[in-house]
């Protein structure tokens, strides 16, 4: 694996957590609609301006992203990384 791979990888994944952390803020009574009755959330009476299927798919996004930043935070603190980079050179 080339030197550049693993901050491309966080960079990219740490990218997108936060482009869609924020798109679910600022999407708060969509969101709240999809968990109403969880938790004791309880849903605007404002309409929201976003479909469920759209606020499902970002909310996967944002966990998938997620864990995809810390497993490979946990790679590169371990250790492991510095055994998958191979010199250009042989």
């Amino acid at each position: 694996m080339p030197l550049w791979l693993f901050p491309a990888l966080l960079a990219v994944s740490a990218l997108v957590t936060l482009t869609s952390g924020i798109w679910l803020l600022l999407h708060l009574t969509a969101l709240s609609r999809n968990v109403a009755g969880n938790a004791d959330v309880v849903p605007s009476p404002v309409r929201p301006r976003a479909s469920r299927g759209r606020v499902r798919f970002l909310l996967a996004t944002f966990i998938v992203a997620t864990l995809v930043t810390l497993v490979i935070l946990v790679l590169v603190v371990s250790g492991v990384a510095n055994e998958l980079i191979v010199s250009p050179r042989g």
